[in-house]
């Protein structure tokens, strides 16, 4: 059916009436404008919560009394029957809610001084069902936090209409379907968590337009296709992790354009092609897992420029040549991985340089030969070396 136009709070007051709406019909008119409710099953959530506020909301709105607050009022209980409230009333999520009492009030809200949820909508606990459509209602949302719980189902396309939104976080959950392409909409947005759901299909392009982004965490889910160009747009970004889903191809050029990138997380996916070298430009990076892909070539020794890296992550993959001498620029690394490759030659001394190095992993190379330079037996924070399946001799 496509996503609903955002309705125009500041005109609902021009609704006629002074008294209480008297039956479900009328309220209808003015929070579901354009809906045939005759259509509605009355046990879904939207029908319940109409008839909670016709009929058995203490606080007995009117229609012309406050717009806002009763059209927030509605989603905030579609919300309720949506995640089970009525089923779990003692749960603390729900303490306050459909009471007297402003929903400013009910716990997990927080308004600004108009009255509207702005600040926050932040929902906790064991809730299970669907993020209803008529959170696009929540006009001046800047944080909505929906977290470590069961929720289920696609993310609705109404989720363009909250273009106050600082942080979205929906993160632990059991969400599917797409990213709808209205999540571009949100050019506030600063703070983007979706990980550990099982969200599939591409990236979509139209993130590149959330130009303030400083966080995207989509790791642990099954997205798939390329990463979209349009991630070079995201200037701003701090934290980019999209391990553990199912992408392909070539990690785009434009990654190189993040030069405020602190972490950068590839891991276990499916992408292929060399290391690109624009990415070994990103003199902030503390953090680079691309482990678990089909990468191959050399490993380019313009990785020596990263000399902020603590964690460097290249293992399992088909990278081939030998172990750059460069490496040993980066002097701040704590864990080094490389094992399961097709590495090939001796280790380079200067590895020995790295003096904060705990792990070192050159597992599973075949190619590597040589005797373990006696530099990097003298390494004392070292806690963890595997050699195994290599043609080394010597050891630590």
């Amino acid at each position: 059916n496509g996503s609903q136009p955002p309705l125009d709070i500041d005109s609902l007051a021009t609704v006629n009436g002074s008294q209480p709406p008297l039956d479900i019909d009328s309220l209808a008119t003015v929070v579901m404008p354009g809906v045939d409710i005759s259509n509605l099953n009355e046990t879904t959530p939207q029908y319940r919560a109409l008839e909670w506020l016709a009929y058995k909301d203490p606080r007995a709105l009117a229609i012309d009394d406050n717009a806002t607050e009763l059209l927030e009022r509605f989603s905030l209980v579609t919300f309720y029957y949506s995640f089970g409230g009525d089923s779990l009333p003692n749960l603390n999520t729900w303490s306050r809610w459909l009471t007297i009492l402003s929903h400013c009030d009910w716990s997990g809200l927080y308004c600004d001084e108009d009255g509207r949820v702005t600040t926050s909508l932040n929902l906790e606990g064991y809730l299970v069902g669907r993020i209803p459509s008529e959170i696009g209602h929540l006009q001046q949302l800047t944080t909505l936090e929906l977290t470590y719980m069961k929720f289920s189902g696609p993310i609705p396309s109404e989720i363009g209409h909250l273009q106050q939104l600082r942080r979205l976080f929906l993160h632990n959950n059991e969400l599917s379907g797409p990213i709808p392409s209205e999540i571009g909409h949100l050019q506030q947005l600063e703070d983007l968590y979706l990980w550990e759901n099982s969200f599939s299909g591409p990236i979509p392009s139209e993130i590149g337009h959330l130009q303030q982004l400083r966080s995207l965490y989509l790791f642990r889910n099954k997205f798939s296709g390329p990463i979209p160009s349009e991630i070079g747009h995201l200037q701003q970004l701090e934290d980019l992790h999209l391990a553990d889903n199912e992408l392909s191809g070539p990690i785009p050029s434009e990654i190189g354009q993040l030069q405020q990138l602190y972490e950068l997380g590839l891991g276990e996916n499916k992408l292929s092609g060399p290391i690109p070298s624009e990415i070994l430009h990103l003199r902030q990076l503390d953090y680079l897992s691309l482990g678990g892909n089909m990468f191959s070539g050399p490993i380019p020794s313009e990785i020596g420029n990263l000399q902020q890296l603590r964690w460097l992550s290249l293992g399992s993959n088909k990278l081939s040549g030998p172990i750059p001498s460069e490496i040993g620029h980066l002097q701040q690394l704590w864990s080094l991985e490389l094992g399961k490759n097709e590495l090939s030659g001796p280790i380079p001394s200067e590895i020995g340089h790295l003096q904060q190095l705990t792990t070192l992993e050159l597992q599973n190379n075949i190619g590597l030969t040589g005797t373990v330079p006696v530099e990097v037996g003298q390494l004392e924070s070292i806690k963890e070396a595997d050699f195994y399946n290599t043609s080394l001799t010597g050891g630590l």
